[in-house]
This record gives structure tokens, sequence and C-alpha cells, in this order.
């Protein structure tokens, strides 16, 4: 400072004091992490301090965070003043659960009135592949009949990774299985449908249990079984079986004599497995039911191998299945001959003319008698019955050939004798 007369020279400091006229700021309106949500309990991430024009008590004096579930506020002072904050992980994060964290960060000032700034920390949690995929069911149950057509989708599993990206990606294998399985069934790897592959028969197994697998992108693997019930359908005809026959039989044998023993089986179940068995009407046989699965093939009436020697015996099986399916057998069945026939004579007399003087030896007639019977029942030997003529035995005058009935002349006649006579 110049003062004229005198003139003078004065040094004057003018000292400005500083009034709380401005409020902290911080460098942007929003500060964003991006935070892994495998981070570990206690990780720490710098968050930028915030700045106030305004000196001593007046300038940043605390930050305070807003009160979450996951982070804190850790205020360092750095060497040479100033305050440093940084984020504390209190809680683990899980992105499944919040996929996103917003937190309000204030400064405040040590000035009258008291001034503050604020910042929104936005937090995004990063995946971490830390879920097992989840079967929406441990056990898939499913019924079809054992005529599915190849192709079909038998059943479809579903399992869910909550992860995203790669990490929720999931594909189906099958678990430990037989080749026969692995023959019957394929695996859709993406949509879990499972289909036929191969043909399936109830009648040898009913039931297929398989395990299946999904796992994500880094093998985490979690299982379920799939259980498979075949139903029956009718596509078995009975099986008819001849377990016993008396073949021939005698055609004496009384009327309700059992000459055969039949077995009828079905592989199907339940009512398409029931059956019925019948035979023929016009053959004097029946069937009667014996124990499970078993008849007896029984006469109904005498039987006359003369008349029919022989039968062919139908044998028919129906299930009860729908549509039902049917069997027959034939038995070819023989009736054996009785001798219960006596020959019979083609005329009841015979009449002969011969010269007298004839030559003894000569052929005078012959007979004919037919026996019905068979072989040795039916052979026809034929005899003189004894007799005699004028007191003579009539083997003097004639004989017969017992195989052919052929009348010979013993001798001789003589018409003054005798001129007719009777055997």
């Amino acid at each position: 400072m110049v003062l004229e007369n005198p003139l003078e020279l004065h040094r004057v400091v003018l000292q400005i004091q500083d009034i709380n006229d401005n409020s902290p700021q911080f460098a942007n309106d929003r500060i964003t992490f991006e935070i892994r949500e495998s981070a570990v309990k206690g990780a720490r991430f710098a968050v930028h301090q915030a700045h106030d024009a305004d000196i001593g008590l007046n300038a940043v004096q605390s930050y305070t965070l807003q009160r979450n579930d996951h982070f804190s506020l850790a205020v360092n002072t750095k060497p040479g003043g100033g305050n440093n904050g940084e984020l504390k992980l209190e809680k683990e994060l899980d992105r499944e659960q919040q996929q996103e964290v917003t937190l309000l960060l204030t400064a405040v000032d040590g000035g009258t009135p008291q001034r503050s700034g604020t910042v929104v920390i936005h937090v995004t949690v990063l995946d971490a592949n830390d879920n097992v995929p989840a079967f929406s069911q441990n056990i898939y149950k499913v019924r079809i009949p054992e005529n599915t057509p190849l192709g079909t989708v038998v059943v479809t599993v579903s399992a869910t990774d909550v992860d995203e990206g790669q990490n929720g990606e999931v594909m189906y294998v099958f678990g430990p299985i037989s080749v026969e399985l692995n023959e019957l069934f394929s695996l859709d790897p993406k949509t879990g449908d499972i289909g036929l592959s191969g043909q399936m028969d109830f009648e040898k197994e009913s039931v297929y249990e398989i395990s299946i697998q999904a796992q994500d992108s880094l093998g985490l693997t979690s299982f379920a079984n799939v259980v498979i019930e075949i139903t029956d359908v009718n596509d078995n005809a009975p099986v008819i079986s001849l377990k016993s026959l008396t073949n021939p039989i005698p055609e004496n044998v009384l009327p309700g004599t059992e000459v055969g023993i039949i077995n009828v089986q079905d592989k199907d179940s339940e009512g398409n497995r029931q059956v019925r068995c019948a035979i023929q009407q016009n053959v004097p046989f029946k069937l009667n039911p014996s124990i499970k699965n078993y008849y007896s093939l029984v006469t109904t009436f005498e039987l006359d191998r003369e008349i029919i020697s022989d039968y062919n015996i139908t044998i028919t099986a129906t299930d009860e299945g729908t549509p039902p399916l049917s069997s027959s057998k034939t038995i070819h069945l023989s009736v054996s001959d009785v001798n219960d026939n006596p020959p019979a004579f083609e005329e009841q007399s015979y009449s002969a003319y011969v010269t007298e003087n004839n030559k003894p030896g000569s052929s005078m007639c012959s007979v004919t008698a037919r026996d019905p019977d068979w072989r040795q029942n039916g052979t026809v030997v034929y005899s003189l019955l004894p007799g005699d003529v004028n007191g003579v035995p009539v083997s003097s005058f004639l004989s017969i050939k017992g195989d052919t009935g052929v009348i010979h002349a013993v001798r001789a006649f003589d018409y003054e004798q005798f001129r007719s006579f009777k055997v």
C-alpha cells in the first residue's frame, strides 16, 4: 500500500476466510462395478473419493453408505491427509437371487451448515458356475403299450441351471446303461427327449429303469431316474400242445374215456391270456377242463370202426384279448378194430347142379361171406358143418376150400341113389 505526503509504503496482507459454500462432489454421478458372485467375503473394492472446493473443516470429513445386505464402507486415512473409501463385501453375492445391487454413497463435510454430496454405486453381479442342473422331477414314470411305433418320444426329461450363458446350458446323457437299453431307447442331448429306437416285448420285459444325467458346460451333474412301464398288447396267439394221446383207440371204449391231454398257453397277460378251447361238433369227442390250462379229450359216444375208422379233430383256442387271437391244432385219431362183427354170407342159400358120374374133385360152386372187421378179425375161413347124407358123413361127398369158399365134389354122384341133398 502506498501513502502520499509523506510518502510511505506499507505491506498489507489480506486473509480471506473460507465459508462452507461448496458441497462435496464425486467425479461422476454413477459408479459401476462388475463383481463375480464367487467373490469371497471380505473382498474390497476402491471407491473414488469426493472433492470439496472448501478447505479445512468445510472439506469432506466423512462417508456413509446406505444400509444394504452385502456391503459395508471402509474408510481409510491417506498419508498426507484425506480419506479413501472402499466397499467391503460382508455377505457373499448370489446372482441367481439378485443380479444387481444399487447403493447410495454420501460424502459429508464439516461446515456449518453441513453439506453433502451423493453418488449411486451400481454393482452388476457376474455369474459363476456355482449351480448344478436340477431336474423337474427326481423320477419320471410313463406307461406305454408294447406295440408303440419306433421313433415315438416316450418321455421328455427337463433340467434347468439357474446360471447364465454357457454356465446355464444343460446337456443330457444316459447314465450307466446296458447295451440292450442303449439299443432300445435314444436320448436327445439338447431337448431331453427319450425316443423309442427298438422293438419292445412285454413278454420279455415289462419295466425298464434308466438313469439320466444332466450336466452343464463345466461338468456339474445331477441325476434322475426314468421308469418306463410296458403294457401288454394282445400280440400272442394261444399255443396248443398235445401232452398225451392214446392212438389208436379201440372201438369198444366206453363213452367218457380219456384219450388225450391238451395244454394251452398264451404269453400275454391278464385278460389277453384267458383262453377258451373248443372242438368241432360233428365228432364223438369233447374237451373237459382239467387243471389250469389243461383239457382232457374224452369220447362222448360209442365208436364203430366199421363206420368211421379215422377222425381229424380240430382244436381251436381263442383268447379274450381285443381283438381276440386264435390258433388251431388238428389231431388225427385212428380207431382200432375189435372183433365185434360175425361173417355174413352174401346169400342165405346157394344151389348147385351137377351131372351124375361127375369127376371127383371138380368144382361144384362157391360161397362168399364178408366180415367188416379189420385184417385178422375180418379174415373169413370156410368149413363144412358136420352132417350126413343117407347115413353117410357129408365130408364123404363134399369138401370146401377154407380160404376161397369153393365147394368140390369128393366122389362121383349117382342119380339113382339120390337126386338132391342139403349141407
